[in-house]
């Protein structure tokens, strides 16, 4: 859309070439005086109209290219909305999906797993309990083989004397059964000691093990993916509604860039027009100033004055041919 400004130097020597020629003071040269004032009247409004189009062709063309950037940085911010929509919104709207998931299994699988180990403390406790029953018949078994008045029935079964029992002699035959009767009864005494040690531990364990599951609190995860979610569904719902508008701006700039093309293409047509009108008047006005008429003969009042003037229009015709008409008509127009 680029015009080359036209001369004001055109305009300036018009006028200086209606006057340069030697007019004649007679009846013929004042009646083309008259006419000719007319085409340099007119000449005169086509430079004005030349000049008022290319100024409006020149606010027109700034006009476009304001539009044009306008419609650049609109565009750009709204695909860069898009593009965050499409990839952060949507990511995040998934992630949370999935994290919702992931929460509901976690703490299923928390209150699953607590009730599992409460149920395990309470077998524990039981078997604390239960333990802590076979401590006791171990200690009475102690009590008793402690006692002076079971001598003769441990050394029977131990096969020694102690010397608490100092008074009683070793059986010279012993039961076969009480062979290892001894070895027996000492893991009587002693294993209980070391079964409630062992309770005492998984009862401790069971008991810090339900303690860290509570401190983990798997529940809390809930609402703060809940807080996740609201603010992603915010977040993408600001996005959505930033990148509409922009892309309703985006529609109204482009539509207004589209008339402003649409006008400077009009303001680009309309100032060739009017130059190529003043060209023609200045032309015009040229030669009624300083008509070059050497085509009229003047040889008597019995010669033809005219024909070397048809001549001439002639080859112009022949001109014209040849510049609108490919090769193949020009021949068939020539023979014709």
């Amino acid at each position: 859309m680029t015009i080359i400004p036209s001369s004001k130097k055109n305009i300036r020597q018009s006028d200086k070439d209606c006057n340069n020629c030697e007019e004649k003071d007679n009846a013929t040269q004042r009646s083309i005086n008259i006419e000719r004032q007319k085409y340099c009247d007119e000449l005169y409004t086509s430079a004005g109209e030349v000049s008022k189009a290319e100024t409006n062709y020149s606010g027109q063309t700034t006009l476009y290219e304001n539009k044009k950037c306008m419609f650049v940085w609109t565009e750009g911010n709204y695909r860069r909305l898009r593009n965050t929509e499409i990839c952060i919104g949507t990511e995040l709207v998934t992630s949370n999906d999935l994290i919702k998931e992931s929460v509901g299994n976690y703490v299923k699988w928390g209150i699953e797993l607590s009730t599992s180990l409460k149920n395990i403390f309470k077998y524990i406790k039981d078997v604390k309990t239960k333990v802590g029953d076979l401590r006791d018949a171990a200690d009475k078994l102690k009590n008793c083989t402690d006692d002076i008045c079971n001598c003769t029935q441990m050394t029977i079964l131990t096969g020694e004397v102690s010397e608490k029992c100092a008074d009683k002699k070793l059986p010279q035959d012993r039961p076969p059964e009480c062979s290892d009767a001894n070895d027996i009864l000492k893991e009587l005494l002693c294993m209980p000691g070391a079964l409630k040690s062992d309770a005492d531990s998984l009862f401790q364990s069971a008991s810090d093990v339900i303690g860290i599951q509570v401190f983990s609190n798997l529940g809390t995860l809930e609402p703060l993916q809940k807080t996740l979610s609201d603010e992603s569904k915010t977040f993408e719902k600001h996005i959505l509604e930033i990148m509409k508008a922009r892309e309703t701006d985006m529609k109204k700039v482009q539509e207004e860039l589209v008339k402003i093309v649409q006008e400077t293409t009009k303001s680009a047509s309309g100032l060739y027009s009017k130059r190529n009108d003043f060209e023609g008047l200045m032309c015009t006005t040229k030669f009624i100033c300083c008509p070059a008429c050497d085509c009229v003969v003047d040889d008597g009042n019995c010669i033809p004055r005219l024909d070397k003037c048809k001549q001439s229009i002639c080859d112009i015709c022949d001109e014209v041919k040849e510049t609108f008409c490919d090769e193949e008509n020009c021949i068939e127009a020539k023979a014709s």
